[in-house]
């Protein structure tokens, strides 16, 4: 039988240095204090490139799986943020809609912190 999967993706282009992102989220502490980051808690180890980097996220949430990718790259006014996920599951039709908001939401969230 078949899994039910919801997808989405979101982009933005910010002004915020690309340089000035690395060196947030390479900071001291995890994920540079960046409290909307955390809040997904479940970061797989960081993919850094000269020009780009890549988060991801993978989680179960009441027999659901969400996964997830947070890509930043560097461009010539800035930064581009591409986020894109996935929630594969039968209890999603129940958890999409909180969670769907919770990480389409990220991406704004990320660049008012910044």
């Amino acid at each position: 039988m078949k899994r039910p999967v919801f997808s989405f993706e979101a982009e933005v282009l910010t002004d915020a240095p690309f340089e000035h992102i690395t060196a947030r989220l390479q900071g001291p502490d995890p994920l540079g204090g960046i409290r909307c980051l955390k809040a997904l808690r479940s970061w797989l180890p960081m993919e850094q490139g000269p020009e780009e980097i890549h988060l991801r996220w993978e989680r179960h949430v009441v027999g659901a799986l969400e996964q997830g990718t947070l890509c930043i790259r560097k461009d010539a006014k800035g930064a581009h943020l591409h986020l894109s996920g996935c929630m594969k599951g039968w209890s999603s039709f129940i958890l999409f809609g909180l969670l769907r908001w919770r990480t389409d939401r990220l991406l704004d969230r990320f660049v008012e912190e910044l």
